[in-house]
């Protein structure tokens, strides 16, 4: 599977903004990917600038042939951005997360997440494509999964705005998710 990303921006006080157009995103997220691929080469294989698309983009692969990001970890493959510092994500905090993406290849039945945000003590909020749906999971909302059309699929080859704002709060915490600017998720908790 290959995925562009040209910018990802998690706003609140500008935590983080960056472009994806070099590897200054390394100064906030470290990369997670096959264990056994820890080198220059395989870094590079994983995680690259191109252009792509019509944009400068990062762009990040899985193979069928990963292993999981560490050799006592249980959790399936992947190739993934972890941010650095997550103790930004703070209680009565509002906060906007944004990114383009373009999915360039995709294997019919296979699941991934197309972002995760969590933070010490926060809820594991992810958008995810399983059993052939978008899914928008919160942990900790009242409703915990939300399905929304569209599938990688239709959106393979163009340029797709995400948005997520959201609100850590015991009694009034929202998500909603956007794509290309329709809202397709919204719920409390």
């Amino acid at each position: 599977m290959r995925v562009l990303s040209a910018a990802a921006a998690l706003v609140a006080c500008d935590v983080l903004n960056d472009k994806f157009t070099d590897d200054s995103y390394k100064q906030d997220f470290s990369l997670q990917y096959s264990y056994d691929q820890h080198t220059p080469e395989g870094e590079k294989r994983h995680f690259d600038i191109v252009s792509a698309a019509g944009r400068t983009a990062l762009q990040v692969k899985i193979f069928s042939t990963d292993k999981a990001f560490k050799s006592s970890s249980g959790t399936c493959p992947r190739s993934e951005l972890a941010q650095i510092a997550r103790d930004a994500l703070v209680e009565n905090g509002e906060f906007e997360a944004s990114w383009d993406m373009n999915v360039q290849e995709y294997t019919d039945g296979y699941w991934f997440a197309l972002a995760q945000l969590f933070g010490p003590s926060r809820p594991n909020i992810f958008i995810r494509w399983e059993f052939s749906k978008y899914i928008l999971w919160c942990e900790q909302c009242d409703t915990v999964k939300s399905y929304f059309d569209g599938s990688p699929a239709e959106d393979k080859g163009k340029w797709v705005n995400w948005k997520m704002q959201f609100k850590l709060a015991e009694s009034d915490g929202y998500l909603r998710l956007f794509k290309d600017g329709v809202k397709v998720a919204d719920v409390a908790g």
